[in-house]
């Protein structure tokens, strides 16, 4: 998905920040892609940098390093869950639920990654959708 359709998507489904926050920039992602040695889909990267517009019931994680919504930065989320539990390093945390459950890409898959829920109770992540555009169309009736 472009840009444009990301942001006509969420338009419908979510309200406006009253102050946007500063979106991604490209030394952010470079920071990202580096860590996890993998190429993030336009789809993505045009969904992360809407969430500086947009709110998003849970935590969609920052990748911007400046002025964010408070929510933890992906890299914060990852090196805490490689700490405390058998996290799959391949795994990148996107949207944290609030409960420990966490929905992933996988770096090995980057940039046409499956989505993955993490379920923090069994510990396993599960195939959710085919590629992240999937997720994003599903997001009307998940929110719903």
């Amino acid at each position: 998905m472009t840009h444009l359709e990301v942001q006509t998507l969420l338009a419908k489904l979510l309200r406006r920040e009253e102050v946007p926050f500063d979106p991604p920039t490209e030394a952010d992602w470079k920071v990202l892609e580096s860590r996890f040695r993998c190429r993030f889909g336009d789809d993505f990267k045009a969904f992360i940098a809407l969430m500086s517009e947009f709110t998003f019931p849970g935590e969609i994680l920052n990748v911007s390093r400046v002025r964010t919504n408070g929510n933890d930065a992906i890299l914060i989320a990852y090196d805490l869950e490689m700490k405390h539990s058998t996290w799959d390093e391949r795994m990148i945390p996107f949207y944290a639920i609030g409960n420990g459950d966490y929905f992933c890409l996988a770096s090995s898959e980057c940039p046409q990654s499956r989505v993955f829920y993490y379920d923090h109770e069994t510990e396993a992540f599960e195939p959710y959708c085919d590629s992240f555009e999937v997720w994003l169309r599903q997001l009307p009736d998940f929110l719903a």
